[in-house]
């Protein structure tokens, strides 16, 4: 069983000075600088006519055994204008296990449903926070690396 509640999504531009070093800096932030669990690059385009460089990057953070805060990280660099263009996706995720076979049956979905109902919602609800502080960190701390390499 499968949830997936969006908590919120943020976008924003920054400009930029050094156009062919910003993505790697921004994999390098994700990746060793961030307290996300994985991060990895889903999408990766660089259209050498236009100059911009289009990415999407997953990343998560696990919260607790069922849930996780996976973040959506889009990614536009354009080098003629120099700005980095970023929108990022924030969303709570609740798997629940299904890896033995009882585990498929209406009788267990049925007490996932009610236990998820009244119990382990409220709990993934006190988790909004925590993904909308993780969105935020990924904003501020991409605003930060930018503006360094900017400034």
């Amino acid at each position: 069983m499968h949830i997936t509640e969006e908590v919120d999504r943020r976008r924003q531009t920054l400009k930029i000075d050094d156009p062919d070093r910003a993505y790697s800096e921004l994999r390098d932030l994700m990746n060793s600088r961030m307290s996300l669990d994985d991060a990895h690059e889903v999408k990766y385009f660089n259209d050498i006519e236009k100059g911009q460089i289009r990415a999407r990057i997953d990343a998560f953070a696990e919260m607790d055994k069922f849930t996780k805060v996976d973040l959506e990280i889009y990614v536009t660099i354009d080098k003629q204008k120099m700005e980095l263009d970023m929108q990022v996706k924030s969303k709570l995720e609740t798997e629940y296990p299904a890896d033995k076979p009882w585990q498929g049956t209406l009788w267990y979905y049925a007490y996932r449903s009610i236990f998820d109902k009244f119990l382990y919602g409220s709990v993934r609800e006190g988790f909004e926070e925590g993904a909308e502080d993780k969105l935020d960190e990924v904003m501020q701390r991409t605003r930060e690396v930018m503006e360094t390499q900017h400034g």
